[in-house]
């Protein structure tokens, strides 16, 4: 995805939430924004790369501030929420017929994408998420390719690119249905910090290495998968994929232009220029098949 316009501000107000996590220090975080003004001064121009200019900023915003992980305890917050939430959302899975399984458990996914701290305009719901959870798993998926998708997953290898923390409890929802389907499952998670995302840290305490095939990482803390950064040993995993399963807005920008196929984007639709792209109004939940 090419980046838009609006994408600046956005991307300057979530270097500055950023700095609020990390410091006090005022000076400090005039400095990480200035270091985001001046990255994209000198990049960001049309045409350019979404996914270049966000990792970019974010890594400067990083270095300023000399802080590999400012997001820790928004991750650690998320985890608790989500986890607390689990066995009742297990419930409404298992309480459901069996042809409907797959469908509520990716449902519950892409309610787990909202949490996605510092995106303008988004709020993450965490004083009610119970309540959050049940009225939009009650609205359903607004873009429901899921059987699609499970059928190409039958049977099948499957690529799982995850997304956030706190979301990843969800996740295994998911990737317990993709194997009652006998699919073979790869987990990709984030190669290193950055933003909420999951990386291996999250995948051992959660003992997730169990629930699939293999796991692997994107190679980076690219936001989404930079495929200049990227394993070999992924992207032809990628290749020969029955189907990749995306989670979230940062996988779709970086893939939605590539020639990865077939292709399941699962995410909320937390901003204007992702949304505009896959044709959906903003605060959708999107389970989308490309071919």
């Amino acid at each position: 995805m090419r980046s838009d316009p609006r994408c600046a501000p956005c991307l300057l107000n979530r270097v500055l939430y950023e700095a609020e996590l990390s410091t006090t220090d005022k000076e400090l975080k005039f400095m990480a924004i200035q270091g985001g003004i001046e990255f994209l001064r000198e990049n960001f121009k049309p045409g350019t790369n979404a996914i270049q200019i966000s990792t970019g900023i974010h890594r400067k915003a990083y270095s300023i501030l000399g802080d590999e992980d400012p997001y820790r305890e928004k991750k650690a917050e998320s985890n608790r929420i989500a986890a607390a939430m689990i066995p009742t959302v297990r419930e409404y899975i298992s309480g459901a017929k069996p042809e409907d399984r797959f469908r509520k458990a990716v449902l519950a996914s892409i309610i787990g994408n909202s949490f996605d701290f510092g995106v303008q305009g988004h709020k993450v719901e965490t004083e009610n998420f119970d309540g959050f959870f049940n009225e939009l798993f009650e609205n359903g998926l607004d873009v429901d390719d899921t059987d699609r998708i499970l059928e190409l997953a039958r049977n099948g290898k499957v690529i799982y690119l995850c997304d956030n923390c706190g979301e990843i409890y969800f996740d295994e929802l998911v990737l317990e249905q993709l194997k009652e389907a006998n699919a073979h499952v790869t987990l990709v998670v984030r190669g290193g910090y950055i933003l909420t995302d999951v990386t291996m840290e999250d995948v051992a305490r959660m003992g997730l290495d169990k629930k699939v095939d293999i796991v692997m990482t994107t190679g980076s803390n690219a936001i989404g998968i930079s495929l200049e950064e990227a394993p070999e040993e992924l992207l032809e995993a990628m290749r020969g994929a029955s189907v990749i399963i995306s989670k979230g807005m940062a996988n779709y920008e970086a893939l939605s232009e590539e020639d990865f196929k077939p292709i399941a984007y699962l995410l909320r639709s937390k901003c204007e220029p992702v949304s505009q792209s896959l044709g959906v109004k903003k605060d959708m939940n999107v389970a989308k098949l490309y071919l």
